[in-house]
């Protein structure tokens, strides 16, 4: 039995996190044991969903005496102590493989694991991002250095990139998977929208992402205004929270739009809700790749994305990528071209997106690591 360890700040409902969830909860258990190593208890769902298939999630400020506390002593404080603890706990947990996940390899660095550690990484960010991240990089670096490890890109440029920053030809890409089972389901549109409290005859505009200013809500907020102008019927479906949930309200209310618009936390019915809805945007500033997109075409929707999201998303001809630059009512107008198209939807290489075919995948990746050291 192969033990993995994944390690993330903490499960919220975003891209890298549900990637971990699906990790956890699809790998073959016979072969793996999973555990998920978590600096922050979100109290979300996902950790709900792993202890309920007996995976262990372990959070490390439960575990701290000022973990969650507030002001200047308890954040100096933990900020040292989390390194003690991650190293306390992996030293203790043994895994053969760490998979970390976001910017944390400065704690596994701290740790000094023993050199047969295999290391994975998944970068979920741009490497113009990561790079911002200097103390990661460098860490990263000692990493390589130290033991055998495994940087893994979500696209091919991705991979240059990385290869050329750590000077390595080793980095593999593997997608960002989803469940393409569940959005084939036939659902009952007008039952999900009575369900969620949206109107059943509304012009449903859905966002899915975490409220942080790289998704970019207020360019958003912005777009769906020049919409409604055009169909006073339109209604804005966000899913998702963060710490710019509140601006997004404040200037739904500054544009009298308050009663066109909801948003939705911690759900586990997204592929429903995209089903339910008309079309979708996603005017992120950056993205390492944006599942959410292939979210939202997988479900049908005509959609529009900002060049800040890879074209390696595009796997549908419902999509269109605008820049920031080119404004809100650009944005609303292509949108609504695109619902006017009579061509039925096509998928190229959609199945390349099976989120059960990447663990397949990944199980490989892993296999090899042990049999190469």
């Amino acid at each position: 039995m192969i033990k993995v360890v994944h390690f993330i700040h903490g499960l919220n409902m975003g891209g890298a996190e549900t990637l971990v969830k699906d990790y956890a909860l699809l790998i073959d258990k016979n072969k793996f044991e999973t555990i998920v190593l978590c600096l922050n208890h979100e109290n979300s769902p996902y950790e709900k969903m792993l202890e309920e298939s007996g995976i262990q999630v372990i959070c490390l400020r439960d575990r701290m005496p000022l973990g969650y506390k507030k002001g200047l002593v308890a954040k100096v404080v933990n900020h040292y102590e989390l390194y003690f603890e991650v190293r306390k706990v992996l030293r203790t947990l043994k895994p053969d493989i760490l998979h970390v996940h976001l910017e944390l390899n400065r704690y596994v660095s701290f740790c000094r694991l023993p050199k047969t550690t295999r290391i994975f990484y998944t970068n979920h960010h741009t490497v113009a991002r990561w790079k911002e991240e200097k103390a990661d990089v460098r860490a990263m670096r000692k990493l390589i250095r130290t033991y055998p490890t495994r940087i893994i890109a979500l696209t091919q440029e991705m991979k240059k990139e990385i290869d050329t920053l750590f000077n390595v030809e080793s980095t593999a890409v593997l997608n960002n998977g989803i469940d393409l089972s569940r959005y084939e389901e036939c659902i009952d549109r007008n039952k999900k929208r009575k369900e969620l409290g949206v109107p059943i005859n509304a012009f449903v505009v859905v966002h899915i992402g975490r409220f942080n200013p790289i998704k970019n809500h207020m360019f958003l907020i912005d777009v769906f205004e020049q919409i409604k102008k055009k169909k006073p019927e339109a209604f804005l479906l966000m899913v998702g929270k963060g710490d710019t949930e509140k601006e997004a309200w404040i200037e739904l209310n500054k544009k009298h739009l308050e009663k066109s618009a909801m948003i939705l936390h911690d759900r586990k019915d997204v592929p429903e809700i995209l089903l339910a809805s008309d079309v979708a945007l996603f005017p992120s500033i950056s993205e390492g790749l944006g599942i959410a997109v292939i979210e939202m075409q997988a479900a049908g929707l005509p959609c529009v994305a900002s060049k800040g999201v890879p074209q390696t998303a595009k796997v549908s001809n419902k999509i269109r990528f605008l820049g920031l630059d080119q404004g809100p009512k650009a944005w609303a107008n292509e949108l609504l071209m695109l619902t006017k198209e009579d061509k039925p939807i096509q998928y190229e290489n959609l199945q390349e997106w099976d989120i059960r075919q990447n663990v397949k995948e990944l199980e490989k990746m892993y296999e090899e690591a042990m049999r190469n050291v």
